[in-house]
């Protein structure tokens, strides 16, 4: 649901408030919850206020927890539609490997989606972590085996998303790009477009490892391939990062689609534009 009432969206942000004081009351210690942005949390506490009439940003939340002495980190975005819809969840552990890891998010989120909405879900989350951590951790590496870079072809992946606003999703994407030396970019906001290139085991095990976080709306819609083995020649970016093209909307909202694609044309992919969007782009003298 896009569009709610003021009324209920107040409504929400409040109940939103106050799940996040009942989790500040039980892990009280320094750290363990943490809001990744005060000024969107000020923005929300503001607007529920009557203070304010500024739309807030979502609030987004790191939860770090201790389990049998092994670390974890639940992090949380609550949609303005939350409780009335499933929080974006996902969670990170330096005892995980990257399938187990693919695994559990997964996991976690059909068990997000099994409860009933209406009611806040980050307790229970916590509680469905707590009891099933353990049979994860345990799970071995597999061995994999080596790749013959020479015969690995390049593909890009053209990624549209409803949105792309939580911190920790956008850093998740950077850095997990460049451990697996993948070039391209990604555009947060609504929509969110992700562009990634590189050897096709990378960029697959990439999109698998972020498609299983939680979200309203992602899909891979233009895949490309080396088909005429180019090689480095096919690459079309040196490096992966963040791009943001602010225009009128508030606080990356909704970005400057021209300057998107004047962005894509200075790397040689402006056809890419009607393929994600469905229009032609405006040229640059309209």
């Amino acid at each position: 649901m896009d569009k709610i009432s003021t009324e209920k969206l107040k409504e929400n942000l409040q109940t939103q408030l106050s799940e996040l004081e009942s989790l500040q009351s039980v892990f009280c210690n320094p750290g363990e919850v943490k809001v990744e942005d005060i000024c969107t949390l000020a923005d929300i506490t503001d607007f529920v206020a009557d203070k304010s009439t500024f739309l807030p940003q979502y609030l987004d939340l790191v939860i770090k927890l201790v389990i049998d002495d092994l670390k974890f980190e639940l992090c949380v975005t609550l949609p303005h539609e939350y409780p009335h819809a499933e929080p974006e969840i996902f969670i990170r552990s330096p005892e995980l490997n990257r399938s187990t890891h693919i695994q559990l998010n997964k996991n976690i989120n059909e068990f997000i989606t099994s409860q009933e909405k209406g009611e806040p879900c980050i307790f229970s989350a916590i509680s469905w972590l707590q009891d099933n951590a353990g049979s994860y951790v345990s799970v071995k590496e597999e061995t994999s085996p080596q790749k013959d870079a020479k015969n690995e072809k390049f593909v890009r992946y053209w990624i549209y998303s409803h949105h792309i606003y939580s911190r920790t999703k956008r850093k998740e994407i950077v850095d997990l790009a460049n451990q697996l030396s993948i070039s391209g970019f990604c555009m947060p906001g609504k929509p969110g477009i992700i562009c990634v290139e590189g050897s096709s085991s990378s960029c697959t095990e990439w999109w698998q490892s972020i498609r299983s976080m939680t979200w309203k709306k992602i899909f891979l819609k233009v895949e490309e391939e080396d088909k005429e083995q180019l090689g480095q020649d096919f690459l079309k970016f040196d490096k992966f990062e963040e791009v943001v093209f602010q225009n009128s909307g508030v606080k990356f909202n909704h970005m400057d689609m021209g300057e998107l694609h004047r962005y894509l044309e200075s790397r040689g992919v402006g056809y890419i534009f009607k393929d994600l969007f469905g229009v032609e782009a405006k040229s640059s003298s309209q």
